[in-house]
């Protein structure tokens, strides 16, 4: 059995819901609700100690980090396969996800916490309320973190910067599309759903320096081909209970 710990706008568990629709297989809904912190209720802590979603759970076994995730699932249910067959392609396969977890994702986390006005969700806490917050953060760096973010601010210096940084990875991937459909070769890779879900939050974050495809035809013809899929689809049509109702 597979169940699956996700939220319906995190671009992790996006990820994983494509991997999922790609095999056709079954699995059981645990929908999360971030904005009410569900992620850090003590006993979704007992399986995933970073307090972050999706987790997985197969047959009992728990997994987290939604990269690791997508090939555990393509390593156990192998049709159809999402890795290349070549070693070369597979080790590229995985630098990009790399790439996309510690470059992309860690700076379109700052652009969101502006972007979406992440931050407004805090507004109006007493100090013995956001302090609460911060004590309820599953460990010591987000705790950090959100306290800097918070008291500090993100300056108009630190956006540009990770705007200039997700820009970097965007041209790097319309370069690797010179010669082929798809990041890793002729067939479609984790590569590639890993970071799908990503440039759907460039739009709806508004960001046309980043969705500018007459400067980057090559990566907007595949981001066409990556919302075309039935798995895409599929994935971001999710709903969580209380509005599928």
């Amino acid at each position: 059995m597979l169940i699956l710990y996700h939220g319906v706008t995190s671009t992790c568990s996006k990820r994983v819901r494509i991997t999922l629709a790609e095999k056709g297989v079954a699995w059981e809904s645990v929908h999360l609700n971030l904005a009410k912190r569900e992620n850090l209720d003590p006993e979704y802590l007992k399986l995933n100690p970073n307090g972050v979603i999706p987790t997985l759970v197969h047959d009992g076994r728990v997994l987290y980090e939604s990269n690791f995730i997508i090939e555990y699932l393509d390593e156990v249910f192998p049709e159809p396969s999402l890795r290349p067959a070549d070693p070369y392609e597979r080790a590229h396969m995985r630098i990009w996800m790399d790439r996309i977890e510690h470059v992309l994702h860690r700076n379109i986390n700052i652009v969101s916490w502006i972007k979406q006005g992440r931050y407004k969700r805090f507004d109006g806490m007493t100090l013995e309320e956001l302090q609460a917050v911060y004590d309820s953060q599953a460990t010591e760096e987000k705790r950090a973190l959100l306290k800097k973010r918070l008291e500090d601010g993100v300056s108009d210096g630190d956006l540009e910067f990770a705007e200039a940084r997700v820009s970097e990875v965007l041209d790097m991937m319309d370069d690797q599309l010179r010669d082929r459909p798809w990041l890793c070769g002729d067939a479609l890779s984790l590569a590639d759903i890993s970071v799908a879900p990503f440039m759907e939050r460039f739009e709806a974050n508004r960001m046309p320096g980043l969705t500018d495809w007459n400067k980057r035809p090559r990566l907007g013809d595949w981001w066409q081909r990556m919302k075309a899929l039935e798995s895409f689809k599929k994935a971001f049509a999710f709903r969580p209970p209380e509005e599928a109702a």
